[in-house]
């Protein structure tokens, strides 16, 4: 009975923890695209979770030139689902890893 509570345990664990291939974002809102990535956010494992998010801010920044596009712009204090859902729509979530890799803006986790 143990073996079987584990197994079925970690069957469930995997299965919420991993995004089909098949998932592709809808960016035909602002609301659309903020619920898809946080449906996205609940299936993935906490090291994925920090890669998605620091590819989303990546692709959210790639048309800044300067740190001056961005100061005094609300619209660039957080994410901001308008700028992702035009450049996430029919995008999977590796076409997003992708797409983030090739951007100009790198983010990086820096700990102390």
């Amino acid at each position: 009975m143990k073996k079987f509570v584990l197994a079925l345990a970690l069957l469930i664990s995997f299965g919420c923890t991993s995004v089909p291939d098949n998932f592709v974002f809808n960016g035909n809102s602002s609301k659309s695209i903020q619920s898809d990535i946080n449906t996205l956010l609940k299936k993935l494992p906490r090291n994925k979770k920090q890669e998605f998010l620091m590819a989303l801010l990546a692709i959210q920044f790639s048309d800044v030139n300067s740190v001056y596009d961005m100061i005094d712009d609300p619209a660039m204090s957080g994410m901001n689902y308008d700028i992702l859902s035009k450049k996430l729509d029919g995008l999977t979530y590796g076409e997003v890893i992708e797409l983030a890799a090739t951007s100009k803006t790198q983010v990086e986790v820096i700990t102390n």
